[in-house]
């Protein structure tokens, strides 16, 4: 592995397909971006312990911390890495009935009954036909409603686009279904944060454009002051081009 890198710089491994980067292998070692070189370079695993440590006690909040990983790692593993960050706050060990298990929330936190009283779903990389079909007859019931589904994901996973309901009598004797995409987006793999900062450029521009005196603009700016942080310093990333080739 440190041989991989030593050869392709960064920039170089921005051009290689999908499948070839499948196909270089995994990750035996911790790594650490080198932008003088452009390129990954192996450290100690002392060193990726410390790196981290830094970085959490850095934070001026412990809410700034997410931890994230795979539905498919061991009970052993989530329980490790929940023990692992438990000085940042309270953490629970469970298994996920979705894709992923983020401690100390230990799942998602958004429920199925929660898609009854949205106006629109944004959807990113995932796919619920293979991987939690459950959601589909939720996502069935509010295209129905008329709730615009949007959908970034390289992969056109075909439920996404049309589900045909198995408890609706009327499309299992007609063999019919219904579309679900409003909009179907195949951005590159990584591209959505691409995609994310050209809505946020968008939405800041429609919100600058729809302010009159002291009307308000399109952003709940109450709830922005009163449930979040670093919407300056947002406005500035959006303005920022992507590091996509």
């Amino acid at each position: 592995m440190p041989i991989f890198f030593s050869e392709h710089t960064v920039s170089e491994l921005w051009e290689w397909s999908d499948h070839q980067l499948e196909d270089a292998g995994q990750l035996s070692l911790p790594l650490r971006y080198n932008s003088e070189t452009d390129h990954y370079e192996p450290i100690a695993w002392e060193d990726a312990f410390a790196l981290t440590a830094a970085g959490l006690n850095a934070l001026d909040d412990p809410d700034r911390a997410e931890f994230y990983t795979s539905g498919r790692a061991s009970t052993r593993r989530r329980f490790y890495l929940s023990f692992s960050v438990g000085p940042t706050g309270p953490t629970t060990s469970r298994t996920a009935r979705i894709c992923a298990t983020r401690p100390p929330a230990g799942k998602g936190t958004v429920t199925l009954k929660d898609f009854g009283h949205v106006d629109a779903i944004v959807s990113f990389g995932h796919n619920p036909g293979t991987k939690h079909p459950r959601m589909m007859s939720t996502l069935h019931d509010a295209e129905r409603r008329g709730v615009p589904i949007i959908v970034f994901n390289p992969l056109k996973e075909r439920v996404l686009e049309r589900f045909a309901a198995p408890q609706d009598p009327i499309e299992m004797v007609t063999l019919s279904s219904t579309r679900i995409a409003s909009a179907y987006h195949q951005v590159r793999v990584g591209g959505d944060l691409a995609a994310l900062k050209g809505i946020m450029k968008a939405v800041f521009t429609l919100d600058a454009e729809s302010l009159i005196g002291e009307e308000p603009g399109v952003l709940d700016r109450a709830f922005i002051s009163e449930h979040t942080t670093g919407i300056d310093a947002s406005r500035l990333i959006s303005k920022r081009p992507p590091r996509m080739k």
